[in-house]
């Protein structure tokens, strides 16, 4: 077995993963950015995959190229966030929606709206008063997830952690709505 910084980092060299991480960090950070169009979540993308690697040292193949490893990684992790990020911006959209001026809808359209938009403030005053904060700051005043991490001084996963909570909790008390929901979108798009 030969001495490469692959077979010292699965050893558990600090050292040859510090050098990995100083050789291909910028260069990760700029692939990961021309998926995400967005340098902070690519950052965020580049530290949790070279986390990932070190977590899974053990694993790696000693013959193996740690840089097509982290590549692969960054590219994969960069499409499931932007796959995520359309989820989200659905659901955003439709809650956006529920809150759009009443004269853009009939009077019963009008009406499941307001009862809707009830149930959506209902369902967000419940949430716990740290994840009420991190997502009215995403939703209400439209803050990147960044800027709220920065904001409130705590880590871009944290913010995302807390958004996904409070959509996961609107998805899943909002099931019986869904259906009214995409009628007013469908009807008045």
């Amino acid at each position: 077995m030969t001495d490469t910084i692959e077979h010292r980092i699965m050893m558990g060299d600090e050292q040859a993963f510090e050098l990995l991480y100083r050789r291909y960090y910028v260069r990760l950070c700029a692939f990961a950015n021309k998926f995400l169009n967005d340098p902070y979540s690519a950052e965020e993308v580049v530290q949790e995959n070279f986390l990932k690697l070190w977590e899974n040292r053990a694993t790696l193949r000693s013959e193996g190229s740690g840089k097509s490893l982290l590549f692969q990684g960054v590219h994969n992790k960069s499409l499931n966030l932007l796959a995520h990020q359309k989820v989200v911006n659905r659901y955003s959209e439709m809650i956006r929606t529920v809150y759009a001026q009443p004269e853009e809808f009939d009077a019963h359209d009008s009406l499941m709206a307001k009862e809707l938009n009830l149930r959506i403030q209902t369902i967000v005053n419940d949430l716990a008063p740290e994840c009420k904060k991190i997502f009215m700051m995403s939703r209400s005043v439209g803050m990147k997830h960044h800027e709220i991490a920065e904001e409130l001084s705590i880590s871009i996963k944290t913010v995302e952690t807390q958004i996904n909570r409070a959509l996961k909790k609107l998805r899943l008390e909002l099931s019986d709505y869904m259906a009214i929901l995409a009628s007013i979108l469908f009807f008045n798009a």
